[in-house]
């Protein structure tokens, strides 16, 4: 596909509060990828990384954000139909593949395959994943479960009868497993058992196609619609608060599949102070600067995060933030509590 008219520079809708971006904060194209891709995810030393969808391979993309000179390559070995990507807190990269999830070195080599169909239970096309501190995570596979593997590597369902379960968010420090239900419009919120399993089982956000997302460090969700072409931006109580649209009309730059649906469906915090949003869609990788940080999982690399109770008294003032991120509230105010990072 050449470039031209759908490569011509538009600009994306961006409707977030002034608290969350600068005024005239825009979206930029990081690598153009004439087909759709998915799955962003950042390492340690800031590379993006992403995977290009509907070929017969599904590559995995690697590029430097913060270097004018990298254009990007294909990175590693065959993609295996990579979707989903994450990074652990050794620096190691896990991809959600067809029939499997396999695990790769910082060189692009398989360290491992830690999920293979048929061994413990049946999936298809791995879509998402999310990872926990003891080395356990959670993915799905685009239809009624959600599959969990064990710090021992045993692979079971965790849930069934979802609605098309799509992205996959694990917060430790909330206990709980939140199963983008796209057939379903809603991202579900799920409490584990002692074995893994999802239980209980409620609302949270109502998005039109959820696929993927990721939270800031206040609290605030960021999720791509796949039909509506948008990220929508919701904050910690569910409300919604703002929003990017990249769908243009057919043809322009947010659709160079020239289709009537999508244009945007996962993003990834990364970049100078993790305040970089990394999309991906139709057309490659974008971003936008922000002014809120991204939020650290717990097994990120170094630190380790300490949540305050409820009820406790905070010892920093500043520790707290209003839901929608507006800096200290009114003693009215329902809060936020964010997390304290403490360096090892």
């Amino acid at each position: 596909m050449g470039m031209g008219a759908a490569w011509a520079q538009q600009s994306a809708l961006v409707d977030l509060p002034d608290s969350i971006a600068a005024p005239g904060a825009t979206v930029k194209w990081v690598k153009k990828v004439a087909a759709y891709c998915e799955g962003p995810a950042v390492d340690a030393q800031g590379n993006l990384y992403f995977t290009q969808q509907k070929g017969s391979d599904w590559p995995i993309w690697k590029i430097d954000p913060a270097n004018p000179a990298d254009t990007g390559k294909i990175w590693g070995p065959p993609g295996f139909q990579s979707n989903g990507l994450a990074f652990d807190s050794q620096g190691r990269m896990y991809a959600a593949q067809k029939g499997k999830v396999s695990r790769y070195t910082l060189d692009g080599k398989i360290d491992s395959t830690l999920a293979t169909s048929g061994q413990g239970a049946n999936f298809g096309q791995a879509n998402d994943l999310t990872l926990a501190a003891d080395g356990s995570f959670y993915f799905t596979d685009l239809a009624a479960q959600v599959f969990h593997v064990d710090a021992k590597g045993k692979l079971s369902v965790a849930g069934s009868s979802f609605k098309g379960a799509n992205g996959i968010e694990y917060l430790e420090e909330e206990k709980a497993v939140y199963v983008f239900e796209y057939n379903k419009s809603q991202i579900t919120r799920n409490d584990i058992a002692a074995d893994g399993s999802l239980t209980n089982p409620r609302p949270f956000i109502q998005a039109t196609a959820p696929d993927g997302a990721d939270i800031d460090s206040h609290g605030n969700w960021y999720v791509g619609s796949y039909e509506t072409g948008t990220v929508f931006v919701f904050n910690a109580k569910a409300e919604q608060i703002g929003k990017i649209a990249f769908k243009q009309t057919a043809g322009q730059m947010y659709d160079a599949t020239a289709g009537d649906r999508g244009n945007i469906c996962n993003c990834h915090f990364g970049g100078a102070a993790n305040k970089t949003l990394y999309c991906t869609g139709d057309g490659g990788a974008y971003s936008i600067d922000l002014k809120i940080a991204g939020r650290k999982p717990l097994f990120a690399a170094g630190v380790r995060t300490a949540w305050i109770a409820p009820m406790a008294k905070p010892a920093v003032l500043s520790g707290i933030f209003r839901l929608d991120g507006r800096g200290i509230p009114s003693r009215s105010t329902p809060m936020f509590r964010a997390p304290i990072t403490l360096h090892r």
